[in-house]
């Protein structure tokens, strides 16, 4: 092995420990479309996992965009784990049609199909591994700051989100060319990438070489860059989090009084947030300025991408769905996790301890902890709330409509169709805004909990 391949190795090795991305013994799942990023990534992988005690799994997915060409690469992914004695899972997908059921980019619609399908494999403590690159994450950088973004596109492709980790994401497309060179490594060329009606293909090929004849390194000059903007983001969005939560009112708004209360470095991140919880939309900085400006006013109404009307009224912030009542829908219940058709992600996180006194069972999260037994049935769904439906809330005791509910909860109308319902053996055991049901609760002796997260995307 000659001295750059090493220094090559060196980077990713110390971007996983640094990064603390594979504890050992973990299962990692290998995002392989065989292109030579993919490839690179998954050799390295196999030896590293062999040293760590790592269950490899690769995953590819057919998107059902490119014909034979897409059908040709999954072959070859599939030769080449087979050849290399590694676990491959494929699945087929028909992204155009679900694009447009969801109504959904394409772009949007494969990923939210990829990850589904990554998190399926990874199971949970597993981890997704993508082969990003520091090239990858430049071009990104070039193509938002192109668009105007804020800080937070200007942030790069981060090296680790939730479950999902970029081992390569320190290292340079062509350091990975090399790789590949050195190692004899056989790979796809996805043809979409040669095509320059796409901005990523313009830059790699005409503003890129521009940059690097400036600076040989300036992707590295950017990842520096993006590593302290990150971290100055990552403390804005959780203060925007915290002061989002505060200004929230009972009747599904926001206070415009607390809102007006905050510079607009915290206030911009804030509709930011909000606005992801209606859509996975995401606004460009000229939409966000504009809701600026109205809730200074404290009157207003802005129709925004997605669908999403924003209203002021003097004293409250409403973010709701334009076009009202949403589609019913319905998917099988996936643990650990089920991706739901809005891009949100239902958690149920298992814990083995006792819940031991009745001060815990009373905090503000008792209205997302179950009893684990309770939702086991393989006949079990997350859904849409449907004409007629009826729940026993815990801890009265008696059957009431979910209409009803709702509206002692004072949750408006046009929030309640997104609300996540579980329903396990035709029953339902609980409620997104409401809680478990009186079976589902969990009790003092409950030995086995669970607990109910919705990720926003």
């Amino acid at each position: 092995m000659n001295d750059r391949i090493a220094e090559i190795e060196k980077k990713i090795e110390d971007t996983i420990r640094e990064e603390r991305m594979l504890p050992d013994g973990c299962r990692v799942v290998a995002a392989l479309s065989g292109g030579a990023d993919s490839m690179a990534m998954l050799h390295f992988l196999i030896g590293y996992a062999k040293r760590h005690g790592i269950v490899l799994t690769a995953a590819h997915v057919n998107h059902g965009l490119r014909g034979e060409e897409a059908d040709a690469d999954e072959a070859f992914a599939a030769a080449w784990c087979s050849e290399n004695h590694v676990d491959f899972q494929a699945f087929h997908a028909d992204v155009p049609t679900l694009a447009r059921k969801n109504s959904q980019g394409l772009e949007e619609c494969g990923r939210n199909v990829r990850y589904s399908f990554f998190r399926s494999l990874c199971g949970p403590g597993g981890r997704i591994a993508t082969a990003h690159t520091l090239t990858d994450s430049a071009e990104t950088v070039l193509m938002n700051l192109a668009k105007g973004a804020g800080p937070r596109g200007l942030s790069g492709i981060p090296s680790v989100r939730d479950e999902i980790v970029r081992p390569l994401i320190r290292v340079t497309r062509e350091e990975v060319e090399a790789y590949c060179l050195h190692y004899g490594l056989r790979f796809v060329t996805d043809s979409t990438n040669l095509a320059d009606e796409y901005a990523r293909n313009r830059i790699r090929h005409s503003v890129s070489p521009v940059l690097r004849g400036i600076n040989p390194g300036f992707e590295r000059a950017i990842f520096r860059t993006t590593r302290l903007l990150r971290q100055d983001e990552e403390f804005f969005r959780k203060l925007a989090r915290e002061e989002l939560d505060q200004a929230a009112t009972a009747d599904g708004g926001f206070s415009l009084r607390s809102l007006d209360s905050q510079p607009d470095c915290v206030l911009s991140r804030m509709i930011a947030l909000a606005v992801q919880r209606e859509t996975s939309v995401r606004l460009d900085c000229g939409h966000i300025e504009a809701v600026i400006k109205m809730i200074r006013s404290g009157l207003g109404n802005i129709t925004l991408p997605g669908g999403i009307q924003c209203c002021a009224n003097g004293n409250t912030l409403f973010i709701h769905s334009e076009s009202g009542r949403t589609a019913r829908w319905k998917t099988p219940l996936r643990l650990p996790e089920t991706l739901l058709p809005d891009g949100r992600v239902f958690c149920v996180q298992a814990e083995s301890s006792e819940i031991k006194n009745r001060e815990k069972i009373n905090n503000l999260l008792f209205n997302n902890r179950i009893n684990y037994d309770t939702i086991m049935d393989t006949n079990s769904f997350v859904r849409s709330r449907l004409p007629g439906d009826r729940f026993v809330p815990a801890g009265r005791g008696v059957t009431k409509t979910l209409k009803k509910l709702f509206n002692e909860q004072k949750i408006p109308p046009f929030r309640r169709d997104r609300l996540a319902v579980l329903e396990c053996g035709g029953e339902i055991l609980w409620i997104e805004g409401i809680g478990p049901s009186q079976k589902a609760a969990a009790a003092e002796d409950t030995r086995r909990a669970a607990e109910i997260i919705i990720k926003e995307c």
